[in-house]
């Protein structure tokens, strides 16, 4: 189900720099949308296709590209498949102008990339990719980048990462200059409370 907002991304978040969605620092980018809705997906207020945060593309790449000291950066959600015309578009912007790397997240299947074409594009511009639906019945947080046993990670035959994988479980703590806090990654119950 690909959804279209013209030239523009429809955002749920946007962390600058992160060090667990991926090898080293990261610019990390949630898409908002998803119509996978996994049974108990930890980002549900990131399924509505509702206009959360509309972003040009170009402005976007800027932001990407004006970020000091990043590796690369992550693509995920809600589901950034759904606007694959923009995040192909992106990938390739990226690719061309930087060295930076690509970790593209995605709740399709294998055969349902495949069958969307989404297949060739991950083989041919992105580092890493994290594949499949998120299963709670099969829910292991212990798994680095992945929250169920049933996902994969692929690191495709031009990939520019070489990481061997650890059997861990990764959250960061962001605290804002307003004070606010931000936990990212997959929290035990305790710390999500």
């Amino acid at each position: 189900m690909a959804k279209d907002y013209g030239e523009y991304f429809n955002i749920a978040h946007i962390e600058p720099l992160s060090h667990i969605y991926g090898p080293g620092d990261r610019f990390v980018v949630w898409f908002q949308g998803c119509a996978l809705a996994c049974d108990g997906c930890w980002n549900r207020d990131m399924w509505s296709f509702k206009s959360k945060q509309l972003v040009h593309r170009e402005s976007l790449l800027e932001q990407i590209l004006y970020t000091p000291s990043i590796q690369g950066v992550t693509f995920l959600g809600g589901e950034p498949l759904h606007q694959s015309g923009n995040l192909w578009w992106l990938i390739r912007q990226i690719r061309e102008r930087s060295n930076l790397t690509i970790f593209l997240f995605t709740g399709y299947e294998e055969d349902e990339l495949r069958q969307h074409n989404h297949l060739s594009n991950i083989h041919q511009l992105c580092d890493i990719a994290a594949i499949g639906r998120y299963r709670s019945d099969r829910r292991n947080t212990n798994q680095q980048w992945i929250g169920s046993e049933n996902q994969i990670i692929i690191f495709p035959d031009e990939s520019r990462e070489s990481i061997k994988l650890q059997q861990v479980n990764q959250v960061e703590v962001i605290i804002d200059a307003d004070e606010s806090v931000r936990v990212l990654g997959f929290p035990d119950e305790d710390l999500r409370m």
